[in-house]
């Protein structure tokens, strides 16, 4: 990668790196509605053959048992559920702190009391991305919050390995966790999503679908909430990563964090913003030294290929106004500053201060979640967090004397709405 000069870029050109993989849903979009329509029409036989052609694996049954978890466990390293166990803590910590069952109560007259109160989503749905990189990190995300918001039931579907069974990681992450309440599917992609969507003989439907996937989950997703089956947490598709860094960054951590993300997928995205042309050509060599390193380097070098950019602005505030029209998964500001840049951002789902808070800190054990929205989507959306699970009620509770106070206000309203029956729902209660 060569730095550049943002702007020296063409409008095309931004628009690109804008975009990122958003840009290219048409192809998906049919293939997912395809994919949504066969389970629709056929259920469990659908997702058969769709696991047959997709994940190349025949299945039978599509519910994972609980021998096959506690194999799971077993097998597993003690450094891994260790590793778990401290995520959980962190998470179960942060995530405890979202939700009053009972709000604070409000007159708005004598006599007039007003309050919500807090009730979770029946049956949730659950999606845990398993295909190239299983990542129990994201069952947790998901499973802890459910949890806290007392979901009574919790769906998860996750796509098996060749052999047929759930992957290992996620399985012994399920055994950790040891939900009562948690039923886990082996079944991946849009075919799960659509799944959870209209529910089928072995799946449950839910009410409402969490989790992040590749653009078929997310089309799925979007497809599943516009045409009214479910709700959605939010579109979470390929991982980015915008970082804003000045002199002050170390350009070796600024490329590790840039290729942190890049290497998830060839449609993920990566963009780093500096007023510093040094550090610009230093991350660019520290990109080209670390890549080769990684496991990974052929799908991060793909990525960057499509919407990576390092780009040397004019001033830090440049950065910022791009970075709130990127509005992206992850922002780092690398800044000596990155105090006084926070207030003015605005559209990001999470943000890491400094050169010692790097992102995949976020994506695993400090305690905030990780399944963010992409693609532009944080300029609506939120990261996912126990409210997600849940809704608030609103509740009223009026004395004849808060009525009167109001009666007034309230028929003249029904009047103007030409509405009868709703001022005499009103009016009746003083009638002699």
């Amino acid at each position: 990668m060569r730095p550049v000069r943002l702007k020296d870029l063409s409008q095309p050109e931004i628009n690109r790196i804008i975009q990122r993989a958003a840009g290219e849903s048409g192809p998906v979009n049919e293939r997912t509605g395809q994919i949504m329509e066969a389970v629709r029409t056929r259920g469990d036989a659908a997702i058969r053959e769709l696991t047959q052609q997709l994940d190349k694996v025949e299945l039978e049954t599509f519910e994972v048992t609980q021998a096959e978890l506690q194999e799971a466990y077993q097998a597993a390293s003690p450094e891994f559920l260790d590793a778990l166990r401290q995520a959980i803590h962190n998470l179960t910590t942060f995530h405890q702190t979202h939700v009053q069952a009972e709000e604070q109560h409000v007159w708005t007259a004598e006599g007039v009391e007003l309050w919500r109160v807090w009730r979770p989503i029946e049956r949730v749905g659950l999606y845990v991305p398993g295909g190239r990189s299983p990542l129990p990190s994201s069952l947790l995300m998901t499973a802890v919050p459910a949890s806290i918001a007392g979901c009574p039931e919790i769906i998860v579907c996750s796509p098996p390995t060749r052999e047929g069974k759930l992957p290992a990681p996620i399985a012994a992450a399920a055994a950790l966790l040891n939900l009562p309440n948690m039923r886990l599917f082996k079944i991946g992609g849009a075919q799960a999503i659509a799944a959870m969507a209209y529910g089928t003989d072995s799946v449950p439907k839910a009410y409402k679908i969490f989790g992040a996937g590749n653009p078929y989950v997310t089309a799925a997703k979007v497809l599943s909430f516009s045409k009214g089956l479910v709700s959605i947490d939010m579109p979470a598709g390929p991982s980015e990563v915008l970082i804003i860094a000045d002199k002050n960054a170390n350009p070796a951590y600024a490329a590790a964090d840039f290729l942190s993300q890049a290497e998830h997928a060839d449609d993920s995205s990566a963009v780093l913003l500096t007023d510093s042309p040094e550090l610009a050509e230093a991350v660019a060599k520290e990109v080209a030294k670390q890549l080769p390193l990684l496991s990974t380097a052929d799908r991060a070098s793909n990525s960057l290929e499509r919407f990576g950019m390092i780009a040397i602005v004019d001033t830090l505030d440049e950065a910022v106004d791009f970075a709130n029209e990127y509005a992206p998964e992850h922002l780092e500001i690398c800044t000596e500053n990155f105090l006084e840049l926070l207030p003015k951002m605005r559209n990001a789902g999470t943000v890491f201060l400094g050169n010692y808070t790097p992102e995949p800190s976020g994506d695993y054990v400090s305690g905030l979640n990780h399944v963010l929205p992409t693609g532009a989507n944080t300029k609506m959306f939120g990261p996912l967090s126990v409210e997600s699970f849940g809704k608030k009620m609103q509740v009223q509770r009026m004395s004849k004397e808060g009525l009167a106070a109001l009666r007034k206000s309230a028929e003249v309203m029904a009047d103007t709405e030409g509405l009868p029956a709703h001022k005499r729902a009103i009016s009746i209660r003083f009638e002699e």
